[in-house]
């Protein structure tokens, strides 16, 4: 499955989450993930299918449903959907050990293929 959407600016909370849950991407993931998450407007979120869903639930905090991606055939990268956010359904966010912003900016279209 392959997703493309434009980057878009943030609210800017991405790197608190990511950095208090840094520990479960890289357990769970496998991703030493840059502090802060690149945001994509897509025309319609997809239904992501269940058997590539990774589920993040620690104790005492949201849940988070990651889907490894890889951004522009280049990256390595998830697509993370916390149960809990402000953003509006249209809004994709992406971790990745990169820093995405420093090759794209807000405006530019980006493919993510699940892996």
């Amino acid at each position: 499955m392959i997703i493309t959407g434009k980057i878009t600016s943030g609210i800017g909370k991405g790197r608190y989450y990511v950095e208090k849950y840094r520990q479960y991407f890289i357990e769970h993931l496998e991703l030493i993930c840059y502090p802060g998450t690149l945001n994509l407007i897509t025309n319609k979120i997809p239904d992501l299918p269940e058997e590539k869903k990774v589920i993040i639930k620690p104790s005492g905090q949201g849940q988070v449903d990651c889907y490894p991606i890889m951004i522009n055939n280049k990256y390595k990268g998830a697509i993370v959907i916390p149960h809990k956010t402000k953003h509006s359904n249209e809004i994709i966010e992406i971790i990745s050990p990169q820093y995405l912003r420093e090759e794209y900016n807000d405006g530019d279209e980006i493919k993510c293929e699940l892996v």
